[in-house]
């Protein structure tokens, strides 16, 4: 009787969302919305106020130039990952490579990519926020992504997880295959999405450029 109540008052939809809410968390849910609001309060922080902490000229250079390096390593470094899990994710467990040394690599390079994006604002309070608002979003998303592989590979699953590191990579423990299997649509759409970060520097620099003209 109750769901047929809450089937009325928000549909079928919005059921399935607060059931999924419930099972998975707030995070995991409205990731999406959550992604674009702080995104755009990023930029538009960016856009529109001063720093709050005040830094030299040549200190935001540096800032600058590692955080080119950081983005290009986070973007080189998920391509590979994405190589190394090929076709198998959901289906085989995944051990060798970059999967190796850290559990979930993908979010290791993605908090590169992060880390580099604070540093090209040249902003420590925006490169601080930007840190804390990647936490706050992905970890939960990994935590959720350790439950359902737990369920999906059990046993061989929890033995993995006991000898590799969560999030901070353990390169002694490397290993790889002497052949690794290509998945030229899975290689086309992580090229993509390679290239559609690195113009991440481009166009900090244009917002860079307009944050002068406004400021």
């Amino acid at each position: 009787m109750l769901e047929l109540v809450l089937k009325l008052i928000v549909g079928y939809d919005g059921l399935m969302r607060c059931r999924r809410c419930k099972k998975e968390g707030w995070i995991n849910t409205h990731r999406k919305v959550f992604l674009i609001f702080n995104g755009t309060l990023f930029v538009l922080a960016w856009l529109f106020t001063k720093p709050v902490i005040q830094i030299s000229v040549h200190v935001a250079d540096v800032l600058e130039s590692f955080g080119t390096l950081f983005l290009v390593t986070g973007v080189i470094g998920r391509f590979y990952s994405s190589l190394t899990i090929a076709s198998h994710k959901n289906s085989q467990l995944v051990t060798t490579e970059m999967y190796s040394v850290v559990r979930h690599p993908l979010y290791f390079f993605s908090f590169f990519i992060v880390i580099g994006i604070g540093m090209l604002s040249g902003r420590l309070e925006l490169f601080l926020y930007i840190t804390a608002f990647y936490l706050a979003c992905f970890y939960p998303m990994l935590l959720n992504e350790e439950r359902h592989l737990v369920k999906m590979f059990g046993e061989a699953y929890d033995a993995y997880a006991k000898k590799v590191p969560r999030l901070i990579p353990n390169f002694s423990k490397w290993h790889g295959r002497e052949k690794m299997e290509i998945n030229m649509k899975l290689v086309t759409k992580t090229l993509l999405d390679a290239g559609c970060t690195l113009l991440l520097i481009p166009a900090i620099e244009i917002v860079e450029y307009i944050r002068h003209l406004i400021v």
